[in-house]
Order: C-alpha cells, then structure tokens, then sequence
C-alpha cells in the first residue's frame, strides 16, 4: 500500500512495516515457496529425494543400483554445525495441492464440465462436428477425465478451451534440469512424484470449494501424453522412432516400410490390442515408464502423435528442405527472372494479416525457418509460391526438370516441376482439412488420404521418406480419439517453454536456474488467485497495479494466443467487439468515397429497421428523419472472432483493410472500406462495413490449384478492379486474407491471389461435395 499510494520503493514500504519482502509475501499468500517442494536428486540418475528423506539417508551416495552419484556434500559451518548440501536439485510443484487453490477460485468449479451426461461414440457417425478432446472416442475410456500431461505440464481439459490453456490454468509441476536431455531414467524419476498424485486421484481427493458449505470429491486421470516423438517414445517406454523394427508406436510396421507402398497403407493402421502389445513385452521386452504406475494406462491408446512436429516440422520442413532447396528447385540464374528471384521476390511483396507469423524476407538464402508457425505459414502459400517461381511463358508449370547447377552431384529423386508441384498440392489440402478447429470425421478421412497419395506420389519420384511420414498415417486415428488437433497439439506448450526462456535468472546450475523458473511461474499463479480475492471496497489503484503485474507475465500475443482469443470471442454473446475509444460522429454525405455512402447507408438502415420509415434529412414526408450528422460513427477497426479487421478510411494505417464476406453461401474477396456503428432513436447500436468485392470473371485463366482451390481457401481476382459497393453487417466478415500480386502472360494483367487465413473450418463449397445432393 506504501509502494502504490506513497511512492515509496518496496524497500522502503517495506521497512516502514517491519517486513522484509519475503514475509510480506508470506504474510499476502503470495509466497511461491511455500507450494514447491525442493527434492535432492542424483547428478546421475535423477533419483528424487524429499527433505525428509534426505535426512534419512546413510550415505550420501545414491541408492540406485549401478548408479555411482553423490547426491550431497557435507561441510560444517562457522558454529561447527554439520550442513548438507544438495549436489543437484529438482523443484515439484503438487498437482493436488495446485488443484486444491484453483478450486478455491470463485467461479472455477463452476467452470468444470460435466461429462457425466455425455453419450460416448458420437464421432462414429461420419457427419458429427467434433469441435474439442472430449468429442474423441478416448475421453469416454478414462476412470475421470480432468488432466492432460504434457511433459511434466498439466492441462485441466474439463475447463471449457478458451480457458484450458491459459497459462493460469496450467500446472507446470516441474522444470526438468539441464543442460543435456534427459534419458529414460532421469525423466522417470522426475515425473514419479506427479503421476503418485494422479493415482491418488483417480480414486478421489476430498476438496474445499468456494461458497459450497461441504468438500466434494475431485478427481482426475491422465487422459492423453502428448509431446514430441523422441520424448513419446522414451516417456511410453517403448523402442526409438529410429528402431529398426518396432519404430511406430501405433502399429507393426518396421524401418523398411518407411519407404515402400506398404507404409502407406493407411486403411490398415490401428491402435495395438492389448495381446499384441502383451507380444511385444514377452519377445522384445519393454523398458520401465513411472506412467505404468496408473490404473487404466495404454502407451499406443493414450499417446498422442503430435500434429505440430510430425506435420509442420517433419514433414513440411522436410519438403522444403530436403527437396525444393537441396534439389536445386529454385534456381539463380536468370537474374532478375530466375526461379530463385521470383521467390523471394514474391514472399516479400505480401500483404499478410497482422495477427500472423511473418516469413523472413530472405528465405531464399536462409532457408531454415525455427518455428512450426512458420512453416505452417509458408505452406498456405506454397501453390502460389510454386507455381510463380517454376511457370513457364504461357502460365504453366513444365512437365520438366529444372537446370541443376554445375559441379553438383545427381540427385537421386526426380525434379520434375509438374510431378513435384501435383504432390505439394495434396499436402496442402490435406494439412488444410486436417488442422481446423471443427472437424467431421469423413473430413478427417480425406484429409489421411490425401496425405497418403501425397507419401506415395514421393516414393513415385525416388524421394526418401523419413519416420514423420508414416507416422502421419495414423492422423485420422487421433482425430477420432483426441477430437480436434488444436485441442492436443502443442502449440500453447512450446509457447509457455518460451515464456520460461524469457524468465531473468541467475544461470546458476544443480537446479537453481530451475527454481527461479519455477517461482515466476507459481507466482503468477498466486498473485492472480490474490486479485481474485480482495474485497469488493479495494481501491482502483491497488487493482490496477496489480492488473499490470499480471499483464505484463504474458504480453506476447502470438499464434497460440489469437486462437485463445478467437475461442474466447466465440464463447461470448457478442463476437465484434469495437476500439475502447469512443469514435466520432461523422457526415455520411462527404465520408469516404464521394456521392456513395449517405443513400447506400439509408437503404440499408430502412431494410435495417423497417418499423421507423426512415426518410432523408431533406424529405417533407413523414416518418424517422435520418439526420447525416446524427446517426453514423466511423470506426478505425473492429475485433470479429478475436481477429482484428480494419478499413481503408483509417487514416493512421490501412492494414486488415481486406476480407473474405460470406454471400449466398460462398466466400469472396473484398475490400473494407469503412467500417460504421450506426444508431436512430432508441435502437442498439448496429456495426456495418462499407465493401466492395474484388472483380473476376470467366477470362481469367485457370490456375493450376483450380480442382482445390475451395479446400485451399484461394481465389483469382483482378488487381485494383472492383465491384460497385455496398453495406453488409460485420458479420458476414468471415475471415481475413493474405494478398498476393501476381501478373497473368495470358489475359496480360495483374492479378490478386487472396488466400484466406480461416481456420474454423473448411470452406463453405468443398470440393468433395457430393455433387448429386
């Protein structure tokens, strides 16, 4: 209070109330270390030692058999007392006790979904729309279905998704030490002490919750494992992805299959039975996972194959690096023409959504992206990105192999444009069906075929295919068991790995540079659940500041936080919502383009509001007098969905001046002109767009992507050409676009390729449609 109403520092504030900040942080409930257990562990093996058992101890060497480490030093200090140092440390947070203060959040239990009612094997049905993880088959085979693991991060998946991965809503139970990975042993020894926990609660934990007079039993279980191959395979405790003969975790197929016809034979993948699994354990043996320990666990049933690394950094990274750039597909010479140029020249002239990934604009020579977003972004793009770069005179892709540079060894695949460019095309659709945040089943199907013919198209070429390839047969199998991949990929994770990266720290090893990582992550926990409890007479100030503090934990927006945003927009009665700052009337007769907006607004309000009659402001007739200056007020931007849209009237930036608008149930590229909240009398205010769709017909050519450009979200249209405008409500805004230039050899024009960035969903006109409905 002293820090926020006198200026003091928190020194000062402190010294004034006899406190050091450690007891004011006690004394507040805001204290981390009083919720993380610091366990001695082995330098070695990792073995976890509590305080109360170290002091246990008869030796200070490590008890594990074969293990030769020291898990503590003894000194004596200047009082001749003995103190026991440990080597190594490792900081555990409980996940029971972390469950028992969120429950003493007002509104949180309420929050919690109740599964109870739910009817299992509802995504048999082909057409049923999964939209989070507990539409999956898997969520219904759980003793109680509350936790997710994710290395050693929990994820309450009862929570509805536009909270679930908040990192308020996360319980990072533990920071596993470095620098070097971890290897089976050690990862085992640091996750025994949560997945205890987790079988405690499988048989229930009595809690308190908020405003309820008796405690009521929580309990959880550990629904789904999921994180990258190399750790699945290590976490499960089964053979590497490199193994020569089990290298699949959901199926039979061995190392030779990688790169023949018979790996891609997705019809025939499936989860391992029990006995089959019971096989493998008596031929082959398995090693020890502490995830044994739990009632009900399956390693093929309840891992997950992460979308993010298999798809986004396996196999997309793969094609590019390993075919396009090591194949020689994007040429130098030519200069300013050459494949190469028209490359980068085309990725730098994009006009991109803000809200998104932006590609480096020298990718052409750096050609190594670091995030999944990245590569998820230049995969949008590719046809367009292709196709420009390769396309002959007359607009086509040659049935042709490149020139390969001299003094280059031979290529083993083929590098012919036209067979390279019809594979990538079925990527693109695939991974396009495939990672949307609704999903039927029969979707997901064509999306695992697609993505098969894509693998088997490579084997056609000669290009050799990696483990990410085959794994990525099993997609559609998760998709039915874990719902959605944005309710299981691991994006948020990655995500709340890099707010740990940014944490200020000491470097210190054996565990301290740990524990720093872990209070600010507990801390922000406590001072969250703190503002949640002042009394209702706190003052603004106290509130604000601490607002700040919270604010400041997480202003990295990222892809990872837009869909949180958009989720959180789609949970809301009102998905638009306007700048805080209220905008000024303004005189729809001289606003924006000349003569236009003043009688197309009054049509549209007359259709609008018919019970007023409204008349011009010159009009001698009765009815609404609809004055110029009264009734409209121009707005800079809006947020629709959680995305941000803005118009051509703004005059600080033009940026989000471009959409998809859904009309007569298909989805065409247009321009926002100016974006209006409009109001007479006592109606609630209305939000509409001033638009004008981009101008196609039937002369312009046809592009090679033509038989999936609905699945891909791309349209053709004239640059700088328009139809006539006109006013819709800002809710037919379905979804904001990149914009692409490009220049027709045919119609001799420029063009606009519009690729929309809309992930909900597919489009409305798929082509796989069934024609005759």
């Amino acid at each position: 209070m002293a820090n926020v109403y006198g200026h003091l520092s928190w020194n000062q504030a402190t010294n004034q109330l006899n406190y050091t900040l450690a007891s004011a942080k006690w004394h507040l409930g805001i204290d981390p270390d009083q919720w993380i257990t610091q366990y001695a562990i082995c330098p070695e093996c990792w073995k976890h030692h509590s305080p109360s058992q170290l002091k246990q101890l008869l030796s200070v060497e490590c008890s594990v058999p074969a293990c030769n480490g020291v898990i503590y030093t003894e000194r004596r200090d200047a009082k001749g007392r003995m103190v026991c140092t440990a080597t190594k440390i490792n900081l555990q947070v409980s996940v029971i006790g972390s469950l028992r203060r969120m429950f003493m959040r007002p509104g949180f239990a309420q929050s919690i979904r109740d599964s109870r009612q739910d009817q299992p094997g509802q995504n048999t049905d082909e057409d049923f729309v999964m939209m989070d993880i507990h539409h999956g088959t898997q969520w219904h085979d759980l003793k109680m279905n509350i936790l997710r693991e994710v290395a050693i991060y929990f994820a309450i998946n009862d929570l509805p998704w536009d909270q679930c991965f908040l990192q308020i809503n996360i319980i990072c139970t533990a920071v596993l030490p470095g620098p070097k990975e971890p290897n089976i042993q050690q990862i085992n020894h640091c996750l025994e002490p949560s997945m205890k926990e987790i079988m405690l609660l499988q048989n229930g934990i009595k809690m308190d919750i908020i405003d309820e007079d008796e405690l009521a039993n929580v309990y959880a279980d550990n629904q789904i494992l999921d994180c990258d191959m190399p750790a699945a395979h290590k976490l499960s405790g089964t053979a590497g992805h490199s193994h020569d003969m089990h290298p699949c975790l959901y199926c039979d197929t061995d190392i030779t299959k990688i790169n023949t016809r018979e790996g891609y034979d997705y019809s025939s993948t499936f989860f391992m039975c029990d006995s089959q699994q019971k096989a493998i354990l008596d031929d082959h043996g398995v090693r020890w996972s502490t995830l044994n320990l739990i009632v009900g666990w399956f390693p093929s049933k309840k891992t997950a194959l992460d979308f993010m690394h298999c798809i986004f950094l396996g196999i997309i990274a793969h094609l590019f690096m390993r075919v396009l750039f090591a194949g020689y597909m994007f040429s130098g010479a030519g200069g300013r023409n050459s494949p190469k140029q028209c490359f980068e020249n085309l990725i730098n002239s994009i006009k991109w959504p803000s809200h998104i990934t932006r590609l480096p604009k020298n990718l052409s020579e750096n050609q190594s992206l670091k995030k999944a977003d990245e590569w998820r972004r230049l995969l949008t793009i590719t046809p367009i990105l292709l196709w420009w770069s390769w396309k002959d005179e007359n607009n086509d892709i040659p049935d042709m192999e490149p020139p390969q540079p001299p003094n280059t060894h031979a290529l083993e695949f083929s590098r012919n444009c036209q067979r390279i460019y019809d594979a990538v095309l079925l990527l693109c659709a695939a991974v396009r069906l495939l990672a949307t945040q609704s999903i039927l089943m029969s979707q997901a199907r064509i999306g695992q075929l697609f993505l098969s013919q894509y693998c088997l198209r490579c084997l056609k070429l000669n290009i050799h295919l990696t483990i990410n390839h085959h794994a990525s047969m099993h997609i559609a199998d998760m998709i039915k068991a874990y719902g959605p991949v944005y309710s299981w990929w691991l994006f948020v994770f990655e995500r709340f790995n890099g707010m740990l990266e940014r944490v200020n720290h000491n470097g210190h090893d054996g565990g301290r540079m740990e524990l720093t990582l872990m209070h600010h992550w507990v801390q922000t926990h406590l001072i969250y659940e703190y503002t949640l409890s002042l009394p209702p007479d706190t003052h603004a100030i106290e509130r604000e500041t601490l607002h700040k503090i919270l604010k400041s934990q997480a202003q990295q927006r990222g892809s990872m936080m837009t869909d949180i945003a958009v989720y959180q927009n789609e949970a809301a009665q009102d998905n638009v919502r306007l700048p805080l700052r209220q905008a000024k009337f303004i005189n729809p007769q001289t606003f924006g383009p000349e003569g236009v907006l003043y009688p197309l607004l009054i049509l549209y309000c007359r259709v609008l509001w018919p019970d007023l009659n409204i008349i011009d402001d010159f009009s001698l007739d009765d009815g609404t007098v609809f004055f110029a200056s009264k009734v409209a007020r121009a707005l800079t931007y809006i947020r629709k969905d959680g995305i941000r849209y803005g118009c051509m009237t703004n005059r600080r930036t033009q940026t989000d001046a471009y959409g998809f608008i859904s009309c007569g149930g298909s989805r065409l590229p247009a321009e926002i002109t100016t974006l209006l909240a409009v109001g007479i009398q006592d109606k609630v205010p209305h939000v509409c767009a001033l638009v004008r769709h981009l101008k196609s017909d039937e002369n312009i050519p046809l592009m090679p992507w033509a038989l999936y450009e609905s699945t891909l979200g791309i349209h053709t249209s004239y640059a700088n050409e328009y139809h006539p405008y006109e006013i819709i409500p800002v809710s037919c805004i379905a979804s904001p676009l990149a914009l692409i230039p490009v220049h027709s050899n045919i119609v001799k024009k420029h063009l606009w390729i519009s690729v929309s960035f809309d992930h909900s969903g597919t489009e409305p006109e798929d082509f796989f449609d069934d024609d005759d409905d």
